[in-house]
C-alpha cells in the first residue's frame, strides 16, 4: 500500500493578526504559509498480522520536499503512519526539515482525498508553531503530494 502526498512549493506569506488574551491586551500573531511538494519514493510498510491491508500495519517514509515549482528542493520529511481502517485511512506522524527548521504534524491521511493534519510544534524560526496543514493529491501515479502549512506563530 503506497501512501499518498500532495504537491506544493515554498510560499510564504505574512500576516499580523491580532488574538484576544481576555483581556484589553492583544496578542500579536504571525501566520506564515508554507508550501511544498512531496515526492513520496521511500514508503514501505510492515503489513502486520493478518495479512494484507489491515489496522495495525505500519508505514514509514523519508522523502523529498520541493517548492510549490516543484524544482527547487526546500528539504526532507520524515514519518509514520498506523493503518486505521484497511483501505481508507491512516493515522500519521511526521516532521518537515527545512532550512530554518523543523515542522511537526498529526492526523488523518485518507487513501482517496485530502485531509488536513495539525502542526503539533516546531524549531527554529517554527518554534512554538501551531496550525494546520493542508495535504492535497498532486499525482497519485508519481506520489506526489502538496502540502499547505499555516503555520501561527507568537511573537
Amino acid at each position: 500500500m503506497r501512501r499518498t502526498r500532495m504537491k506544493g512549493g515554498l510560499g510564504l506569506v505574512l500576516l499580523t493578526a491580532l488574538v484576544g488574551c481576555g483581556d484589553e491586551e492583544a496578542a500579536p500573531l504571525q501566520i506564515q504559509t508554507i508550501q511544498l511538494v512531496e515526492r513520496a519514493a521511500s514508503d514501505a510498510v510492515v503489513d502486520n498480522e493478518p495479512a494484507g491491508d489491515s489496522a495495525g500495519d505500519v508505514l514509514t517514509f523519508s522523502n523529498l520536499l520541493f517548492d510549490a515549482t516543484n524544482t527547487t528542493q526546500m528539504g526532507t520529511d520524515q514519518g509514520y503512519c498506523v493503518r486505521m481502517v484497511a483501505g481508507e485511512s491512516w493515522e500519521c506522524t511526521w516532521t518537515a526539515f527545512l532550512s530554518d527548521g523543523q515542522l511537526t504534524v498529526s492526523g488523518p491521511f485518507y487513501d482517496r482525498k485530502g485531509s488536513v493534519l495539525a502542526i503539533t510544534g516546531g524549531t527554529g524560526a517554527f518554534k512554538g508553531a501551531h496550525g494546520q496543514m493542508q495535504l492535497e493529491f498532486r499525482d497519485s501515479p508519481t506520489q506526489e503530494y502538496t502540502f499547505i502549512y499555516q503555520v501561527l506563530l507568537s511573537q
